[in-house]
Parts: C-alpha cells; structure tokens; sequence
C-alpha cells in the first residue's frame, strides 16, 4: 500500500495498513513524503516504528533537508537501514551509473553503445535499466556495441533529435532524411521541429568548441571546454574534419538555426505559423541545406 504523507489523515492510513490482520499476511507499506506530515500523523507513525509488527515493513521517502529528520533517525534507531538516493545529473551522472549497470550483469559495453542507448531513451533510468538488463540477456558477445542497441531498439523506440544531429554534422544527408522521416510517422512535426532544432544547434556548437580548441589540447580539456563527454570528443572530431574547408557554410546554419527555431514554435508574427506539413518541408529542407 503507498500513502501519500501529505494527506491530513495520513496517520490513520497508516495505522489501518499496518493494523493486524486474521492470517498474519505480511504488509509493505510505502509512505511518500514523510517531511509533509502533520504533528499527530508523526507521532503515529512513531508510534509504530517503536513496536513495529513482525510482518509488516516501512518504506519512507525523504526528499533531504532538516524537517521531519528525526524521523529518519527513529527509523534507523529501530533497525532500518538508511539508503541516500542521490538526484542523477545529465553526462557523466547518468553514465557512470550505466556503467555499473551493465558490470553488475558481468558485462561490458562501448562507450558509443552508451550514447546510442541515452539518445534513444532519454533520461528515464527505468526504461535505461530495463533496456540494459535485456540486451544483456539478448546479446551473447563482449562488449556490447552501437550496433547490437540500434539492432535492439530500431522500430520500438522513438528516434532521437541528436541521432539525426550527428547525421547531419557527418553529411550524411540521406541517413539524416531517413530518420527524419521516421521519426515524423511516431512523433508530432511541431515537437519533432522543435527537439530536432534544439539538438541540431547543440550539435553545432560542441562542433564549433571542438574544431577551436588549441592545438595539442587533451581530450578532457576539450571535452571540458566543449560541455560534452570525452569520449564524444572523437565523434566530434571526426565531423570536424568534414567541415574544417567548410567554415563559412558553417556559419551560415548558424543563422539558419536561429531562423528556424522560432518558426517551429509558432513564428514571430502573426499569420506566420506553419502546419504540420510545412513544418516537415522546412526540416527537411534545413537538414538537407545543412548536410549536403
């Protein structure tokens, strides 16, 4: 049973779930927040964690900070254990816990297979965690690679802006176009327009970061200095290499960027919105423009 702390009859809630019961079935109780309960639902719930039954187990959820604190203290007095729950950033947060995902399986996987795997599913670590457990089951060799993700998750997850970014800053203009279009049958145009600009331009700019660095900068430093992981900064060298005599067209996606993101937003005037078709045309018009 989950009880949601907040509510001002929160104590009774959790006096009933916990309450005896004829046969003695074992209870699990989770109460979320319990920095949001009011003074009589806490000494209730101390109460309880004093003479806590055989049968019946606690789950408390704490978001941090002093209120409520000693009752994660009773908790921990009584025998529980405390597990911190640390908020996972972007980058390098999210990797290293992937990683130890996959090495608990026994398991390794490439540094690019991890990219493909987080521009597939984004940040939500269920799905990550999920995905990772399956293709370790699925796949027999060692490391797993970008290829053995796409293989796995082509057609059944929804395509990424930033794998239609890289397309693009390799000009590869038909894979580009390829994904675009895929991507466009599973995702609304003025969604896809808008997170497919976003990660062009991000795109663009570790590109830019990269291709100014100093000479004989290390890849950390460059990848600090570009806001992106190291391993990527290879990836982005390498489409570097494909623009380095290319520099001026460059700067003009730069403007065609910025033209382009409000126009996927709604436009800048009135009566200058776009449908969903024209939304498509424009992008892929762009990405053809960027990429060729």
């Amino acid at each position: 049973m989950v009880v949601n702390a907040a509510n001002d009859n929160a104590g009774a809630e959790i006096n009933q779930a916990c309450a005896p019961t004829l046969f003695g079935e074992d209870v699990f109780v989770v109460i979320e927040g319990i920095d949001n309960l009011n003074d009589d639902s806490v000494d209730q719930l101390k109460s309880l964690i004093a003479e806590l039954p055989e049968n019946v187990w606690l789950l408390l959820t704490h978001p941090g900070g002093m209120k409520r604190k000693p009752l994660i203290d009773a908790a921990v007095a009584a025998g529980g254990e405390k597990v911190e729950c640390k908020e996972l950033r972007r980058g390098r947060d999210t990797t290293d816990f992937l990683i130890k995902e996959v090495n608990a399986r026994k398991r390794t996987m490439t540094p690019a297979a991890l990219n493909v795997l987080m521009e597939s599913l984004g940040q939500d670590l269920p799905a990550l965690v999920n995905a990772i457990d399956q293709l370790c089951a699925d796949v027999e060799k060692d490391p797993i690679d970008e290829h053995d993700i796409r293989s796995q998750i082509d057609g059944t997850a929804p395509i990424s802006g930033f794998a239609i970014s890289d397309s693009v800053w390799e000009r590869k203009a038909r894979e580009a176009l390829t994904l675009l279009r895929q991507s466009s049958l599973e995702t609304d145009p003025g969604r896809l327009g808008v997170t497919t600009v976003t990660a062009l331009t991000s795109g663009l700019r570790s590109l830019i970061a990269v291709g100014g660095s100093a000479p004989g900068a290390s890849d950390n430093d460059i990848a600090r200095e570009a806001g992106v992981p190291p391993w990527k900064v290879k990836t982005l060298r390498h489409q570097w290499s494909r623009w380095s005599g290319d520099q001026r067209k460059l700067a003009g996606m730069i403007v065609a960027l910025a033209d382009a993101d409000p126009a996927m937003k709604g436009g800048v005037t009135v009566g200058s919105s776009l449908d969903p078709e024209q939304k498509l045309f424009e992008l892929e018009k762009l990405i053809t423009r960027a990429s060729g």
